[in-house]
């Protein structure tokens, strides 16, 4: 396992067309007027920011999670980073972390918060960590017939304390801008309402019983950027609901967030930090059902989606104005959901449940699962999950647990009073799909029981609620 770390300084300036559209400034500004009032000063808290990476590229051989059978890497396509950023104010102290992962474990999320904590004095509770969701990362998962190595969850979680820590020692004096951009051209639902009135979850392309998508996309690509006080850019925040399984196969690749962060670097002639935040993408990926091509999967079409990507981001940083002046603050809340109705025996929700084609069929499997599941609800009949709501200047950051559909990220959206707001899936732990209350009386793959569904139908909307609660107390401070 990998144990490389980079940090982020001042020294690399912007390509030259964009450093000098952010440096340009009223050379007649500041010159006194004879007689005039001299303004009383006023404290403006100076803001600090940071940027770093670590490797969490896992040993080859060991599981990548996110199919139903083992699949045991046999080469690195790309590395796994974690990159991290740290903001403070004087007062506020946050960090705001991306790896690349399926998930982060509850477990191995909160021994990360906590050691960063007891080395830099982050509290635990102001750092948020987002999982990629790439399905070509390292054993963290147990779903389906992979299992996640202790081991490895252990050094992941030692690799984003350590970001976070050289993120806050290698802060310097900043300033932020945050903007919004669009890509609609890779996304696509995938699940559809079917003329049987069911709905299914890929069910296959060009089915001439496909009616029309069940759900949303959102084409939102959300970008906070941080500078120096040279007009130097140290690194962004980038927001995108979409699933990481364009590239496949048994190679470990961080899938297309790689080519998106190679775009936006590549364009900027800079190696900045980059954290990438996956979105409400439960039931979003880039495989376009409606489409008669051959299926958007491999290496062609992990670059497809991640320069497209990355280009919408490239443009947001083109257009920024950056601000001195930012608000810090961060609130969160706990909510304890129930586990669903698993009813009387497994064999009768195997059947219940079945979908009949498309992903998610196969009662074998999805009887074990039924039985696992089982067993966690006899251990405890609820799982408890934390929303947490950021305030980055002018940008609202909410992250939750699940595996989150995509018009929950919406309806937040609408509700929240920042713009750009960034709705984070899979921050802080893994709760498994929660879907809407439609898609649990239109059954699927994303509500079928396994160890990725389990919560009861109305946990995300009670999600959601919270969310944009959070959001608009931030906006009162």
């Amino acid at each position: 396992m990998m144990s490389q770390t980079v940090v982020f300084t001042n020294k690399k300036p912007l390509c030259v067309a964009l450093l000098f559209a952010l440096s340009v400034f009223d050379m007649t500004a500041g010159a006194e007027t004879p007689g005039a009032a001299v303004p009383t000063a006023v404290s403006v808290p100076i803001l600090r920011a940071g940027f770093a990476r670590t490797e969490v590229t896992p040993t080859v051989g060991m599981e990548i999670p996110g199919g139903f059978a083992k699949n045991f890497s046999t080469g690195v396509h790309d590395p796994l980073w974690v990159e991290a950023a740290y903001f403070t104010d004087g007062t506020v102290r946050l960090a705001v972390v991306g790896v690349d992962l399926i998930v982060s474990p509850f477990d191995m999320a909160a021994a990360a918060r906590q050691q960063a904590e007891a080395r830099c004095g982050i509290p635990a509770g102001n750092i948020m960590i987002g999982a990629s969701h790439t399905h070509n990362g390292g054993p963290v998962d147990s779903c389906w017939a992979v299992e996640r190595d202790d081991a490895y969850c252990a050094f992941a979680a030692e690799r984003i304390a350590d970001a976070v820590v050289k993120a806050c020692e290698t802060a310097v004096e900043a300033r932020i801008g945050c903007g919004l951009g669009r890509e609609e051209g890779v996304g696509f639902n995938r699940r559809f309402r079917m003329k049987d009135g069911t709905i299914r979850t890929h069910p296959g392309k060009m089915n001439p019983d496909i009616v029309a998508p069940a759900g949303p996309i959102d084409p939102d690509v959300a970008v906070i950027a941080v500078e120096d006080t040279g007009g130097n850019l140290l690194g962004c925040i980038v927001n995108f609901a979409l699933h990481g399984t364009t590239l496949s196969g048994s190679l470990i690749s961080a899938d297309w967030p790689f080519y998106m962060r190679n775009t936006i670097r590549g364009g900027l002639g800079a190696d900045i930090g980059v954290v990438f935040l996956n979105g409400a993408c439960g039931d979003v990926t880039q495989v376009d059902n409606r489409d008669p091509r051959p299926g958007e999967f491999g290496e062609a079409w992990a670059r497809r989606v991640g320069m497209s990507v990355g280009s919408a981001a490239l443009n947001v940083l083109a257009k920024l104005e950056f601000k001195a002046e930012a608000l810090l603050a961060v609130k969160s809340e706990h909510l304890s959901l129930p586990i669903r109705d698993l009813g009387t025996s497994d064999e009768e929700l195997v059947k219940r449940e079945a979908p009949g084609i498309g992903l998610g069929t196969g009662d074998e499997i999805y009887l074990k699962e039924a039985a696992l599941v089982r067993e966690m609800k006899a251990e405890s009949p609820t799982v408890t999950v934390e929303i947490q709501a950021m305030r980055i200047g002018e940008a609202g950051i909410v992250g939750n647990p699940a595996e989150y559909f995509c018009q929950f990220g919406l309806n937040i959206k609408q509700a929240s009073p920042w713009k750009p707001t960034m709705v984070v899936e899979l921050a802080n732990g893994c709760c498994g799909y929660v879907g809407t209350a439609e898609a649990f009386l239109g059954g699927g793959y994303e509500v079928r029981t396994a160890r990725c569904s389990y919560l009861a139908a109305g946990a995300g909307e009670q999600i959601a609620d919270t969310s944009a609660r959070l959001l608009c107390q931030l906006a009162e401070k």
